[in-house]
């Protein structure tokens, strides 16, 4: 027989729970023309991977096909009829005579998107809607409004399309999508500085926290009355894929564990220098990241 208090426990445990939202993806990093590695992608594997380091539960609901390659902590849908979502990311600095551009991104191939009816029957504290190839509806990050208490979305779920011909990424103003009645509703918007330009963020923070992450230069936090810089991490920058993803993982699993925004910007900035530095999903060293957290919190 259940008890009371082990009933109200088992709720708490539960609604402390994070639930992630975003397809996994086949990842393929080209330079100078040729292969340089072949990897796990998709917003929901860095951030995992994050919360996996930093041992914070999650839910995660993501969609792969019958060829997806890797063993991973959360199982995904698998669509049969459908092949995995597959992203070429040509990383060439100076890349077309922009000396800021990192890397041209395609997706050239996409599986299923994830709709309502796919996310979980519960409430949790805190959702994430973090899709990478389009796989988020508007319905869908609707629904996760109505079954968490606080959303964090990331705006390149929001604002990216691809070419019909070559699947190249390209962004939209935010205000030109199906999702920006609802930015009154989610708790904070995370975007790149390159991403941040497609939306009037002197607005947007009159709804909600925008968080904009610049790289080297560390990451902003908004809100309504006032703004924030953070500092940023040193690291020598190997692959750029995932790194605002790692930032947007560890500033979440910093909310969880009760830090403050501004705390919790700070292990977003540490996660996001430690991704770079790896191709790849990047690899953590727990025992040092527990030093690292006990000693500067």
């Amino acid at each position: 027989m259940v008890t009371t208090a082990e009933s109200a426990a088992h709720k708490s445990q539960q609604q402390s729970r994070v639930l992630i939202v975003g397809n996994y993806c086949h990842d393929v990093l080209i330079q100078n023309n040729a292969v340089k590695a072949v990897s796990l992608g998709g917003a929901a594997s860095f951030i995992s991977n994050v919360f996996n380091g930093l041992s914070v539960s999650c839910n995660l609901v993501s969609k792969v096909g019958e060829d997806f390659k890797y063993t991973v902590s959360y199982t995904p849908i698998v669509i049969p009829t459908l092949k995995t979502t597959v992203f070429h990311s040509y990383f060439d600095p100076g890349l077309h005579g922009n000396d800021h551009q990192d890397r041209i991104l395609k997706r050239v191939c996409a599986c299923d998107p994830i709709r309502p009816s796919d996310l979980p029957d519960t409430r949790f504290k805190y959702g994430m809607g973090v899709g990478v190839g389009g796989e988020i509806l508007p319905e869908t990050l609707e629904r996760m409004i109505e079954i968490c208490d606080v959303v964090f979305a990331d705006i390149q779920a929001l604002i990216r399309v691809f070419d019909s011909v070559d699947g190249t990424v390209k962004l939209v103003k935010l205000e030109e999508t199906g999702f920006y009645p609802l930015l009154p509703r989610i708790g904070v918007l995370k975007a790149s500085s390159e991403e941040a330009v497609f939306m009037d963020v002197e607005e947007v923070r009159k709804w909600c926290c925008v968080v904009v992450t610049n790289g080297k230069h560390g990451c902003k936090v908004y809100w309504k009355d006032g703004e924030l810089g953070i500092s940023p991490f040193l690291a020598n920058q190997d692959d750029p894929t995932g790194a605002g993803d790692s930032f947007f993982g560890g500033f979440v699993a910093g909310l969880v564990q009760g830090l403050a925004v501004p705390d919790a910007a700070l292990l977003g900035n540490l996660f996001g220098s430690l991704s770079v530095e790896q191709v790849g999903l990047p690899k953590f060293d727990t025992r040092l990241l527990q030093a690292w957290l006990v000693s500067t919190f």
